[in-house]
């Protein structure tokens, strides 16, 4: 999975992303840690797909620039150094060609993401070191020149492309450039020979210094409109996700019945239709458990009507216990009346669903002292199924079926099932 910001929002985020961003164009400090780790991980994940993207033309382009710049040292070389500046430039590109060769096969570890600055840090650091250090080693002035071109090319490659902590990468370029100088000068002074005067010294220490203070700036300026482009972006999201809510918020409220939290009569016909559909083209049974809690009238003038709403919830709570299909559904149909909509469900299978909802609705142990079945709340459970043999049943005479067979289940004393039976 991606790493995005976080879907979660901190607490007022988006209060704190609007006074962030009143009247900024560029946001220099740092998000508190949450949005700070968030900020960069989502600069990482660009960067890595930038990366990803600028591989295999940036390779393309390295290796022209490569072929480039060998006739110009082969012919504008002095003789005595023209074979060791073609194998300084032969190294120099073939180390750049290395670099660039490892970010595939890394891109694709798992590890990439979590130690990406580490990486791309140290990719980073032997890019310049031996960029910078094989630009030295070229005896010819105009050569040298030439060279120091490619050089300024890694830096900004590494300054504005990898989109690292400006810091960092300061730290990074700036003591690469001095310690291949280092070892340049040292590796030349160990022959008994310094080609390098004090003045290329200082003026080499000065372009290093000078390209990665302006890389710092520049970097720095990028950053800080990234952090302002990152906190836009966060908060259309934000904006998307609590319109989004809303959204659900409200569907929600249209198709669920406030008290139970079931599904209201409104969602049930809609499923209900649906339902009837599928089966009709597939042929498979459907059924409907019609429940209406005994003597509830009684038990609301006894108890009162706050403590009759907390029955229903409770018994609502039960018919969801036996929902094990994502089709299934239970609804409130009218005051102590629930259905339950079995598709894919033949008439044994439907009565003993009844039968085990029958069972977990005394479980509950609802005292009703009035009640004259029970000293507690009990349900009368009609079932009915249509098979589609016969094509003219509806949807309306299958639930009235199911009525019928509540009926039939009080007239036999109530707390029962009883199934619909055709004449």
């Amino acid at each position: 999975m991606k790493n995005k910001p976080p879907a979660t929002p901190i607490p007022k985020e988006d209060v704190l992303i609007r006074e962030l961003l009143s009247g900024q164009r560029f946001l220099m400090r740092s998000f508190q840690p949450e949005m700070e780790s968030a900020f960069w991980r989502t600069l990482a994940e660009r960067s890595t797909s930038m990366i990803n993207g600028f591989i295999f033309p940036g390779a393309i382009v390295y290796l022209i620039l490569g072929v480039l710049n060998l006739p110009i040292v082969y012919y504008f070389s002095w003789s005595y150094f023209r074979t060791q500046d073609l194998y300084n430039l032969a190294y120099m590109y073939a180390i750049g060609i290395l670099c660039l060769g490892t970010l595939p096969a890394l891109l694709k570890r798992s590890f990439f993401h979590q130690y990406f600055y580490a990486i791309m840090g140290t990719i980073s650091f032997f890019g310049v070191l031996s960029t910078s250090y094989f630009s030295l080693q070229f005896k010819t002035p105009w050569v040298s020149q030439a060279a120091t071109y490619d050089v300024v090319l890694v830096y900004i490659l590494v300054y504005f492309i990898i989109g690292m902590k400006p810091r960092f990468i300061f730290a990074v370029g700036l003591s690469a450039g001095l310690l291949a100088l280092a070892i340049a000068y040292f590796r030349t002074a160990n022959f008994d020979f310094i080609w390098y005067s004090n003045e290329e010294l200082v003026r080499y220490v000065y372009y290093v210094g000078l390209i990665n203070l302006v890389g710092l700036v520049v970097s720095t300026v990028n950053i800080a409109k990234e952090r302002v482009s990152f906190l836009q972006s966060r908060l259309l999201e934000l904006d998307k996700l609590q319109a989004e809510d809303m959204s659900d918020k409200l569907t929600r409220l249209s198709r669920e019945d406030p008290v139970t939290g079931l599904a209201n009569r409104r969602y049930f016909n809609e499923r209900m239709d649906e339902e009837w559909e599928r089966a009709q083209r597939s042929g498979e049974p459907l059924s409907v458990l019609f429940i209406d809690i005994d003597h509830f009238k009684t038990y609301n003038d006894t108890y009162g009507h706050l403590q009759g709403d907390e029955a229903l919830h409770q018994v609502a709570q039960t018919l969801k216990l036996f929902l094990h299909r994502s089709t299934d559904l239970a609804a409130r149909y009218g005051g102590e009346e629930f259905l339950v909509l079995l598709p894919n469900t033949p008439v044994a299978g439907a009565k003993t669903v009844a039968d085990k909802v029958l069972a977990a609705v005394d479980a509950l142990n609802i005292e009703h002292k009035k009640s004259k079945t029970a000293k507690f709340v009990t349900v009368s459970i009609g079932v009915s199924t249509c098979t589609f043999v016969d094509s003219d049943v509806t949807i309306a005479e299958l639930i009235n079926q199911a009525d019928e067979a509540v009926y039939k289940a009080k007239a036999d004393g109530r707390h029962r099932v009883r199934e619909y039976h055709r004449m």
